[in-house]
């Protein structure tokens, strides 16, 4: 609903202003949001097989899924800050950043969604691996979701 003209224009306006005042450089402008991921994928994966086979197996799983959360964050130069993983359940088991990219942050949550706390725990680690000070500060792009512009804790800290 605010993808309109007027709304664009006034986002850019305002990004020229910021960036005259400022003069970021690439690797101080980031950008950041949150995807869901399934747990299950919906399409098949492509089976790759020896020419000429006449039968060939694939596993499939039966399971629903679950929608599992990532903060994910980079810079317009391409640094790249470690996600926070968000997942649908109580408590976390240490398995579940099996492979995971180092430095990944994971917090639990009944839904799997972003919570106002939740990010404010992202932005803590997000100034620790940008280095952002009063100093030195930083560009961070991010989306109207209410967990970003309703919560007070987290404009203070910003």
């Amino acid at each position: 609903m605010g993808f309109n003209s007027v709304a664009v224009s006034k986002f850019f306006d305002n990004l020229s202003t910021c960036l005259e005042k400022y003069n970021f450089t690439p690797d101080k402008i980031y950008n950041v949001d949150e995807t869901g991921l399934t747990t299950v994928p919906k399409t098949q994966s492509k089976i790759i097989a020896q020419k000429g086979r006449k039968h060939v197996g694939a596993l499939t799983s039966a399971e629903r899924g679950q929608l599992v959360t990532a903060e994910l964050c980079f810079s317009a130069a391409g640094h790249y800050i470690p996600p926070l993983i968000i997942f649908p359940r109580i408590r976390i088991k240490d398995e579940l950043l099996d492979g995971a990219p180092p430095g990944t942050i994971t917090q639990c949550h009944p839904s799997g969604w972003m919570q106002a706390d939740i990010f404010l725990q992202w932005m803590k680690h997000f100034i620790q691996h940008s280095a952002a000070t009063k100093e030195s500060p930083v560009l961070l792009l991010l989306d109207g979701h209410a967990t970003h512009v309703k919560n007070l804790t987290f404009i203070d800290l910003a």
